[in-house]
């Protein structure tokens, strides 16, 4: 089975986030295969949805795999929706996503200095600080997973979090209402959205996440 990651904003293939999953799947004969998201650090410019959905189907068109597996992390949520269309996976998996990025609310209010400013510094892990343009939120505006999970028909996992206050439940509810059976809701009690910071709960998660590709 070929399994494809996704990770989210600002993550990377070699975050922890996906260390012992990854070598737990690789070890029971699956293949893994991690994207990383373009253009990080070097040409922030270019950082986008739109890069990183174009590296990703020109991936899986040389997977060329019909037994495909599907995992999506925070923003990667929303592409690997967008990408179960276009590439009918076996299973789709969503770990704490939005369905979307930059509402009216957010550039009303958390957003709204970004857009003034017309950038945002964060600090990567990996990459040390980086300024994201806010072309990144236009561009991020195009994709909404509400318009893609409901064409979706493979089984979908959705994983959420209790204290997660980046994506709450409320919102990945909206797409797991949308989607088509058979779905899973799994719900982790002190989970929070950088849960690879919490040892305990990525061991959950990624035991949940074997147990549903199994």
């Amino acid at each position: 089975m070929d399994i494809l990651i996704i990770p989210g904003f600002t993550g990377y293939p070699e975050e922890v986030t996906f260390k012992e999953l990854g070598e737990e799947l690789q070890a029971t004969g699956h293949i893994v295969t991690k994207i990383a998201w373009p253009h990080i650090p070097d040409k922030m410019s270019k950082y986008s949805f739109s890069e990183t959905i174009a590296t990703a189907r020109a991936t899986l068109n040389a997977i060329e795999s019909k037994e495909l597996i599907i995992l999506g992390f925070s923003m990667g949520g929303i592409i690997a929706t967008l990408l179960a269309t276009e590439f009918p996976p076996k299973k789709l998996g969503l770990i704490v996503s939005p369905y979307q990025v930059g509402s009216e609310y957010d550039l009303a209010g958390k957003y709204k200095e970004w857009k003034e400013t017309g950038y945002r510094k964060v600090t990567s892990s990996k990459f040390g600080e980086l300024s994201i343009p806010f072309s990144f939120i236009e561009d991020a505006q195009e994709y909404n997973a509400i318009d893609y999970i409901q064409n979706v028909t493979c089984p979908v996992l959705f994983v959420v979090g209790e204290e997660d206050e980046k994506v709450p439940m409320s919102v990945t509810r909206k797409i797991f209402d949308k989607a088509n059976a058979p779905k899973e809701w799994c719900q982790i009690p002190e989970m929070e959205h950088k849960y690879q910071y919490q040892p305990k709960v990525l061991e959950e998660v990624n035991k949940v996440i074997v147990e549903f590709i199994s």
